[in-house]
């Protein structure tokens, strides 16, 4: 007969570990399954910076060295439109977008632009009549 000492350790890891398990089950999960997000939590490794490949209708778009093209927040095209072929920017991830803009690109300490991924290559077509 097993004292109740005994009974117990040997009971009390397989509760621990069921419980585990119900909570991690029970947690929200995003669409990657990670516990813990709802919706669109996911994270990507941004580059620390690229060099600007070309600045695109009056600063509505960036391309940058890798090719991939950034569509930059309205009231923040200014900032983008003063931005040349060879400057560095710095690329961080905004944890509070608005409308998607997750990217901050950074040239220096004072010219900043939220942006979103638009492409890669190309700026979209605008849709409009040239």
């Amino acid at each position: 007969m097993l004292r109740p000492s005994a009974f117990l350790s040997l009971i009390l890891p397989l509760m621990l570990a069921a419980q585990a398990t119900a909570q991690a089950q029970s947690a929200p999960q995003n669409d990657n399954g990670n516990p813990g997000c709802a919706g669109y939590c996911y994270r990507v490794a941004l580059p620390l910076g690229l060099y600007v490949k070309e600045v695109l209708e009056d600063g509505r778009y960036v391309m940058l060295e890798d090719e991939s093209v950034w569509e930059i927040r309205l009231d923040q095209r200014p900032v983008a439109s003063s931005w040349r072929a060879g400057d560095f920017v710095q690329l961080k991830t905004i944890w509070a977008p608005v409308d998607r803009f997750e990217t901050l690109l950074a040239h220096g300490d004072n010219d900043k632009a939220e942006a979103r991924l638009a492409g890669r290559g190309r700026a979209p077509e605008s849709g409009l009549p040239d």
